[in-house]
């Protein structure tokens, strides 16, 4: 493999983490304008836009935590490096980059706000369906993508259901349906429970071990919980598994 091709991938992969940095706060300050501004306007009364809510300024806060910028810039290089490294420097690789680094992106926002944006979920869904179409870039065929799609969703939204019908509340987001169909698509229907068991076992633990981690105190609340982050990480696995 050339070094101009490593190197490349180090810089766009770099670039694209740089991007998380912003998208973590622009997209769920968009979700609460949005939402805010709908409801000022139904009331008829003014509405406040969340700070920083320009793409300008959330870049410039990104600044200002350069720690963790730095750290989705590490993170976005070293994982567009590793998929040149292991598969070379294909149309595929990129696809398979821009799989990783929405999921990714999508991964970190719901652990921050608890929010899953559509403008991530919603063209990664179809992304996943259209690439069908295209022989050299297919993952699953289409119609094991459109079935994957349906499991995905459609599997959540019948234990949201019937978690409604047994507790009265939702239990299960819209956010993490659209996010599972998303996978779905990609990986195909066979992938959906495997995705589906794999996250909830690795979330139950991880909700165990922070409830009796040994600086916990008797009283100390579980934090709220965010099953996206669960879901990308059980999808990445089941991927390079």
């Amino acid at each position: 493999m050339a070094w101009t091709q490593l190197a490349g991938a180090l810089g766009l992969g770099g670039l694209a983490g740089l991007a998380s940095s912003v998208l973590v706060t622009w997209l769920p300050q968009n979700i609460l304008n949005e939402e805010a501004q709908w409801l000022a306007h139904v009331q008829n009364e003014p509405w406040q836009a969340v700070a920083p809510h320009g793409l300008r300024a959330c870049a410039a806060h990104a600044a200002a935590r350069w720690r963790a910028t730095l750290g989705f810039a590490a993170v976005g290089a070293g994982m567009v490096a590793w998929l040149v490294l292991t598969q070379g420097a294909s149309w595929s690789t990129l696809m398979w980059a821009v799989w990783l680094w929405t999921l990714l992106t999508a991964a970190a926002i719901d652990l921050k706000t608890q929010l899953l944006p559509d403008k991530l979920t919603q063209p990664l869904l179809w992304l996943g369906l259209l690439l069908q179409t295209q022989q050299s870039l297919a993952t699953v065929g289409l119609e094991n993508a459109v079935w994957g799609a349906a499991c995905g969703y459609l599997i959540l939204w019948a234990m949201d259901q019937l978690y409604m019908r047994w507790r009265g509340i939702s239990g299960v987001g819209q956010g993490d349906m659209k996010l599972l169909a998303a996978i779905g698509a990609w990986l195909g229907p066979q992938a959906v429970p495997n995705v589906l068991l794999l996250a909830a076992s690795t979330a139950l633990i991880g909700q165990l071990a922070w409830r009796f981690r040994p600086s916990a105190s008797p009283a100390s609340d579980t934090p709220e919980f965010a099953f996206g982050p669960w879901i990308v990480l059980a999808a990445v696995a089941y991927l390079f598994w």
